[in-house]
């Protein structure tokens, strides 16, 4: 208790006491389904953002 007091009384922001150990360590593979979804929900955003862009502006001049 007393070292991590001593430590947070330093007052820098070095990295030098971060755990190093990587944060995909135990991480799960990556399924091909969630590549899909993550593809055309980009694509769907695209294609809303497009209407919604051409619907604004007639929008403002009725």
């Amino acid at each position: 208790m007393a070292e991590e007091t001593k430590k947070q009384d330093t007052g820098t922001l070095s990295g030098g006491d971060m755990d190093t150990s990587s944060v995909l360590e135990n991480a799960e593979e990556w399924e091909p389904i969630e590549t899909k979804l993550v593809v055309w929900s980009l694509v769907a955003a695209g294609f809303f953002l497009i209407i919604g862009l051409m619907l604004a502006p007639s929008s403002i001049f009725h």
